[in-house]
């Protein structure tokens, strides 16, 4: 006898909704699910092998510990993993304090784990240091993001991408990076202009009604550029600006400083590419800015996210269908992991260094004040440094992989070399992060098809 049940893809930041179709060891097949807001029906490569990695062969399936004079694994059980991880970090925490030891996790894992995570680091182990590696992709629009709103989280729905007049996508490439939302615009039935923004020639640049391919590293002067050329033409939501803004008169006086023409030249397009952009930008349009890696990974990125984020204020393009500046996650939950976890900001988007924020979180969770860190702790790349350094002694790496996917060659392997107890916690024993680790954790997936299969005898890589 076979069932249905419905669960959402866990792949990217999305969210399609899939039906699971069950069988008599569990999940046989699936489809997208036809009636979900998200994807309608429709799901991309990586959702329809949804299923796939719940059968990788090389999935963890117990606990693993190393012995550091043999160079040997060996399996152990749950009870006996978790007494080692908890001797191991309550004695580093009396012997060397609360920044001894940090955690790095990722924006792969639930909201809900994420907040269990942080806040039993923090709160109950009571450790500082801790941070994501949604720090490498989304750190940048999470500042631009709180510092022009007071508060993380793009203004944006679904729906936008369909009743926009004009999408403009900076550093993005939606086509192939995130082709369910691309769907979403070639849905849109207003025959909207498509302009990318990118030194690319990408697949969502060929479709588009206008390619402003400027030099690398060009991207902020432009739009400070296009910002002068607005105000001057006198494009602005003065309405809009005077309710709801602060700082116009500041941003009017920088822009004086901007040379519209230098800048144009400088970036490398030519007058009537430069006019069709600012153009986007008149009176009577809906506009929608969109960006991604090329904009959060980039030269001056929370600047340059903050002048699409003024393009869209002075004109008033927020807050109304089809409208603002809207940064695109790729990882499935980092959002999620930026204001649940701990790390860039305290749980529910408040402020470590805020005293009622600290005080409103302590009386919800239950917790004495004392226990509510007042600063958030190291980035990153500085706890890495710190653990070269010698004086992170102790990491928690959880459902990502460093030694792999960290910038500079070895830095991982130097970080290693230096720390006293490593911990992994992932689906997979044979990561390169999972190689190096004192004590591996295997981690569920996002469901499971059926009894994970044993592994083959495994030594230190």
């Amino acid at each position: 006898m076979r069932s249905t049940t419905t669960s959402v893809c866990g792949y990217c930041s999305t969210g399609c909704g899939l039906n699971i179709h069950l069988g008599p060891e569990g999940a046989v097949s699936l489809t997208p699910d036809p009636t979900y807001p998200v994807n309608r029906g429709t799901a991309c490569p990586k959702g329809w092998e949804a299923l796939t990695v719940l059968d990788a062969p090389d999935r963890g399936t117990v606990p693993l510990l190393l012995d550091r004079k043999s160079g040997k694994r060996s399996e152990i059980s749950w009870a006996r993993a978790i007494g080692i991880m908890v001797e191991k970090f309550s004695d580093l925490r009396e012997r060397e304090g609360a920044e001894s030891a940090a955690f790095l996790s990722t924006g792969q894992i639930p909201t809900e784990e994420m907040f269990l995570l942080g806040s039993l680091w923090k709160f109950g182990l009571g450790f500082l240091h801790a941070d994501s590696n949604t720090r490498q992709c989304m750190a940048t629009a999470h500042v631009a993001y709180k510092q022009s709103f007071g508060y993380d989280a793009p203004p944006f729905c679904y729906e936008d991408f369909e009743e926009s007049d004009v999408l403009v996508f900076v550093g993005a490439n939606p086509c192939i990076a995130h082709p369910i939302l691309w769907e979403r615009v070639m849905r849109n039935k207003r025959h909207p202009l498509i302009v990318v923004v990118d030194p690319r020639m990408t697949e969502t640049a060929q479709t588009a009604g206008l390619h402003v391919q400027l030099a690398p590293k060009s991207d902020l002067a432009l739009l400070y550029a296009v910002l002068r050329e607005v105000l001057d033409r006198g494009w602005v939501d003065r309405a809009f600006v005077e309710a709801s803004t602060t700082g116009f008169e500041a941003l009017r006086e920088f822009l004086v400083s901007i040379d519209v023409e230098a800048t144009r030249t400088s970036a490398g397009i030519s007058v009537e590419v430069f006019e069709a952009f600012v153009q986007c930008f008149r009176p009577g349009r809906r506009v929608s800015c969109w960006w991604t890696m090329g904009v959060n990974q980039s030269h001056e990125a929370v600047r340059t996210a903050q002048a699409l984020i003024n393009l869209c204020l002075v004109t008033g393009n927020i807050g109304k269908p089809g409208t603002g500046p809207n940064s695109i996650t790729g990882q499935a939950n980092a959002m999620g992991s930026r204001l649940y976890s701990n790390t860039s900001s305290l749980v529910g988007g408040r402020d470590f260094q805020n005293p009622g924020h600290r005080a409103e979180v302590a009386r919800i969770l239950g917790l004495d004040e004392s226990s509510i860190p007042t600063s958030s702790g190291m980035a990153y790349d500085q706890i890495l440094d710190s653990a070269v350094d010698g004086k992170i002694k102790a990491l928690w790496v959880v459902a990502t992989n460093p030694a792999h996917t960290w910038i500079g060659s070895g830095t991982f392997q130097r970080v290693r070399e230096k720390l006293e107890f490593l911990v992994v916690q992932d689906m997979y024993w044979n990561t390169e992060t999972a190689q190096m680790a004192d004590l591996y954790l295997l981690a569920a997936g996002w469901g499971r098809r059926k009894e994970p299969r044993s592994i083959p005898s495994v030594a230190s890589a």
